[in-house]
């Protein structure tokens, strides 16, 4: 497989659609044939088709961080993007590139929000940490604009978004079923 996929059509990874994904700083790279077969399967994530074949590639206790949640638990992080296409009535994926840090890559998505007229374009710095034996992804993190999550360790205001951010997961899981589409 040469491309990643798009709602049905492909993209070369490295090449920007209708957006510019910005590099971060780091410089872009072609993806191994491995990492195309990853792209393609997560972007589905991100394009509201939540299927096994994505989350095939997270380990049982894998954890999706952005900065609205924190969910730990392949079931939790199956909620969280089971739950997009109730938000979302359509995600375009604008530009992807592969970035030069081996679990970087960078994301230009365009969100529509459900009964809100308009669009909202996100560029995401994506990090998969990945376990080097399996190679399933073990921490799946979303920086919008490439900014840090705030977390604990950044002192007091860091606990308080860190302890929304798990709640907030916890909820969605709550009230999400976490059965990918394909599943259903």
């Amino acid at each position: 497989m040469s491309s990643v996929s798009r709602g049905g059509s492909s993209l070369d990874p490295t090449a920007s659609i209708d957006g510019n994904a910005p590099t971060f700083g780091m410089k872009e790279r072609q993806p191994t044939e491995e990492e195309k077969q990853l792209l393609d399967d997560v972007l589905q994530l991100y394009q509201l088709n939540p299927v096994s074949s994505a989350y095939a590639h997270y380990d049982q206790s894998a954890t999706f961080s952005d900065p609205i949640g924190i969910a730990e638990g392949l079931e939790k992080v199956k909620s969280q993007f089971n739950a997009m296409p109730s938000i979302f009535s359509k995600s375009i994926t604008r530009a992807v590139r592969v970035l030069d840090n081996p679990e970087v890559i960078s994301l230009s998505q365009e969100y529509h929000f459900r009964g809100i007229p308009g669009q909202k374009t996100t560029d995401s710095k994506i990090t998969f940490h990945r376990d080097p034996k399996t190679n399933l992804i073990l921490r799946h993190e979303e920086e919008w604009a490439g900014n840090k999550n705030a977390m604990s360790q950044d002192g007091f205001w860091g606990s308080l978004q860190e302890a929304r951010k798990r709640f907030q997961a916890n909820l969605v899981h709550a009230v999400t079923d976490s059965t990918p589409k394909d599943q259903k």
